[in-house]
């Protein structure tokens, strides 16, 4: 009884995530690019994907003085394979709890996907990753905000 017990409180904590997005109400996008061979087709697809889940998500987007969802990509190329180490991240101006309350800038989420491509799969590759994240992202923020 003492390990079934021991093994759901485990799981329960494993299950839930270190960042907050409860209140959230509003995200700019942002990409950054740093993988010469990525078509700006896929870039602005990847614009459009971030647009359509803050929506899907009663977000606003475009709002002045917001958090920003950025998607970073990086790529390192070896014989041919690219590997591409993807990251979504919230920044946004944050107050501290220490005592002159400092304001600093802030990730109040982030995820990461680490993929091996090919230069003739690696749009379909990189949208695949984004899709992967900005899922796990919507996910985390309805999970927080039921």
């Amino acid at each position: 009884m003492r390990a079934l017990f021991l093994i759901l409180i485990t799981l329960s904590l494993h299950a839930a995530g270190y960042w907050t997005l409860t209140g959230l109400d509003k995200a700019n996008i942002y990409v950054k690019n740093d993988v010469a061979l990525l078509k700006p087709a896929t870039v602005k697809k990847m614009k459009e994907k971030m647009v359509v889940m803050l929506e899907s998500l009663g977000l606003k987007v475009k709002a002045q003085d917001s958090p920003t969802l950025m998607i970073s990509l990086e790529d390192i190329e070896n014989e041919g394979v690219h590997y591409i180490y993807l990251k979504l991240a919230l920044g946004e101006e944050v107050q501290t709890f220490r005592a002159d309350k400092t304001s600093t800038f802030a990730l109040t989420y982030a995820g990461y996907d680490f993929i091996d491509t090919d230069e003739g799969e690696m749009d379909k590759d990189v949208l695949e990753s984004v899709d992967f994240l900005l899922l796990q992202f919507k996910e985390h923020f309805e999970d927080d905000n039921e």
